[in-house]
């Protein structure tokens, strides 16, 4: 199975957290796919101080990380105001920005503006917020898929399905029924179909009751899950402040990977 993603941007701040997230964009790639790692060196004295030397021993080991994955990558340190800037432009030439986050609370990361939550808000494609694996396993050795059911929840249920073939991934489908979708059984049935029918493996499909993002957090806790794949409704902004995606970042005890909303193809 080839990669999901053909061209990934990775952010890299000189940390275990864009360590991590180095990991996981270069287990992402494939032959074929066009990765690039960027650091932004920032003054601005009520951000983080991110010293030059740190970030350029960042992208070092990225390299050095690619280079032992047999991955070819492109590497670039920039200077700017604000980090988030220079990544969400950047990010509209990939298909997929990966931002490693620091675990720190949703209000934390509210109030001083993460890099990780400035992305969940704003950016417009595909996002992997990177953690590292509980238990010390494999990135995406095992998916938590959370759908809808709605008809935009095809996009992320494709990305489930080629991730778990890539990776040969244990795949759960939940489904947390809050009343708002009475049509999504049928839907949700035929993604089971189409991702065992893609993967190659037979999803478990699992359904509960209750708070949306507290029943997605718990479950895949509870399950050992490393990645949570789900849908982004594509607001922005103050917007997207109550979405049950963004929370389901802040919440989330390992990685996240968000996938705009997309009909079935």
């Amino acid at each position: 199975m080839g990669a999901p993603f053909n061209s990934i941007l990775c952010g890299v701040e000189g940390n275990p957290a864009s360590t991590e997230a180095a990991r996981q964009a270069i287990a992402l790639a494939g032959e074929d796919t066009r990765l690039h790692f960027t650091a932004v060196y920032t003054s601005f004295e009520l951000g983080p101080d991110y010293h030059k030397d740190a970030l350029e021993k960042g992208l070092e080991e990225a390299a050095v990380l690619a280079g032992d994955a047999g991955v070819s990558a492109s590497y670039n340190l920039r200077e700017a105001r604000y980090a988030i800037d220079v990544l969400l432009s950047e990010s509209k030439e990939h298909d997929l920005l990966v931002i490693g986050t620091h675990g720190k609370s949703r209000a934390r990361g509210l109030m001083f503006g993460s890099t990780a939550t400035k992305a969940a808000h704003n950016l417009e494609g595909p996002l992997l917020i990177a953690r590292e694996t509980p238990g010390g396993g494999s990135f995406a050795e095992r998916i938590v898929f959370a759908t809808d059911g709605s008809t935009g929840s095809w996009a992320p249920a494709h990305a489930a399905a080629e991730l778990a073939a890539k990776f040969e991934s244990k795949l759960e489908v939940l489904h947390v029924d809050d009343g708002k979708h009475h049509q999504a059984r049928p839907v949700i049935e035929e993604q089971v179909e189409e991702l065992r029918a893609m993967s190659g493996t037979a999803p478990e499909l699992t359904t509960h009751e209750g708070n949306v993002t507290k029943e997605i957090v718990e479950v895949a806790k509870d399950s050992g899950a490393s990645l949570i794949v789900t849908g982004r409704r594509g607001l922005k902004g103050i917007k997207s402040l109550g979405s049950v995606s963004e929370r389901i970042v802040s919440g989330a005890h390992c990685s996240v990977l968000l996938v705009p909303a997309g009909e079935r193809a």
